[in-house]
């Protein structure tokens, strides 16, 4: 059992960040030590330049089958919001793209698709965000009302956070 566990650590994972549906943009993210590979296979190309938005031919089978044209975002680790190497391939989000994108990542190794809430997950699990901010996350992605939404943010930037630290040390003082 120990070492499937450590066999999922080592996947990259990938997944459609944003929602689903037909719309003009999609953003699938690719977390982990290949997203490098990922973006290599996919264009054909090295990684781009960090955080710098770049638009590129996006294919299948070492450039024969093109799938789209993305703009691609290149997050090297730690400094990406999982902490480990992260790339974002905003495409056009039509449903066969999408498939597409996900079919081609699938296929290189090491690669599986993500389970939900996996990305905030591995934050966590870096140290990029503790859990209270990986609960205002799902909070904020699920709020319906503008209150819900508030509160959400609030929890985030660490407003509660800051209170919740000032109970529990006067708790551990009592």
């Amino acid at each position: 059992m120990e070492k499937s566990i450590l066999g999922l650590n080592n996947m990259t994972i990938f997944a459609l960040s944003s929602g689903s549906g037909i719309s003009g943009v999609a953003v699938i993210r690719v977390s982990g030590k290949n997203a490098a590979k990922v973006i290599k296979e996919l264009t054909g190309l090295e990684p781009p330049v960090p955080r710098m938005a770049t638009l590129r031919k996006v294919s299948k089978n070492g450039q024969k089958n093109l799938i789209d044209e993305a703009v691609i975002i290149w997050f090297p680790g730690p400094n990406s919001y999982t902490g480990e190497d992260l790339a974002e391939f905003h495409v056009h989000g039509s449903r066969a793209v999408i498939k597409a994108m996900h079919l081609a990542i699938s296929k290189i190794e090491n690669c599986r698709l993500a389970e939900p809430g996996e990305f905030t997950k591995m934050a966590f699990q870096n140290g990029k965000i503790n859990l209270l901010k990986a609960e205002s996350i799902a909070d904020l992605i699920s709020s319906e009302t503008e209150i819900q939404r508030k509160q959400a943010i609030k929890i985030m930037n660490g407003k509660s956070s800051d209170k919740f630290i000032s109970w529990r040390l006067k708790l551990l003082k009592i």
